[in-house]
């Protein structure tokens, strides 16, 4: 009888079939739970450096617009948008930006950004009553015309995004600011 309780408990040392399989079961299911925290790390990531980027380029156009009058210093009011012959380079006025699309966007100095080709900067300006802030919010149906003059003006970037040129150009930032006439 001693001879056969031994021989059983040496037939039971190692693992059977089925703790291995739950073994790897649970193992697998660590695995895949930590790969998917790293991806959506990694992707959280991305977003943030595109939205940090996207603000950057906000910026830019912003700094680009310091210093220029608020009418054209030869025509005065009659003209709203860029005139017949400026560039970029030359732009004078706000309004001059009005319209634009810049791909590869553009730094502060006008210059552009060629390493960042995958990003457009689209700026509007439309002018807006400068004791009612909220008009003029929605570009497809202006409640003032762009040649009225009203002494504000509200500029609005829109920064946008394809990882590929192939891929559609995705809204990535957004933002507006009110330019007074002095």
């Amino acid at each position: 009888m001693i001879g056969r309780s031994k021989q059983l408990r040496a037939l039971r040392r190692g693992f059977t079939l089925i703790e291995c399989a739950l073994a790897m079961v649970i193992v697998g299911v660590g695995v895949v739970a930590s790969i998917r925290l790293f991806s959506a790390c990694s992707q959280q990531s991305n977003t943030s450096n595109q939205t940090t980027t996207a603000m950057l380029l906000t910026s830019h156009v912003r700094e680009a617009m310091v210093g220029l009058s608020f009418n054209d210093p030869i025509s005065g009011r009659t003209n709203f948008g860029f005139e017949a012959g400026e560039t970029l380079n030359s732009f004078d006025d706000i309004d001059d930006f009005d319209g634009q699309t810049y791909n590869p966007p553009v730094d502060s100095l006008r210059a552009t950004i060629t390493s960042l080709g995958q990003y457009s900067q689209v700026v509007s300006v439309v002018p807006v009553f400068p004791n009612k802030l909220n008009s003029n919010t929605n570009d497809s149906a202006l409640e003032i015309s762009k040649t009225t003059y009203t002494g504000a003006a509200r500029v609005r970037v829109r920064v946008l995004y394809r990882a590929k040129p192939t891929d559609t150009a995705q809204e990535v930032y957004r933002a507006s600011w009110v330019r007074l006439d002095n």
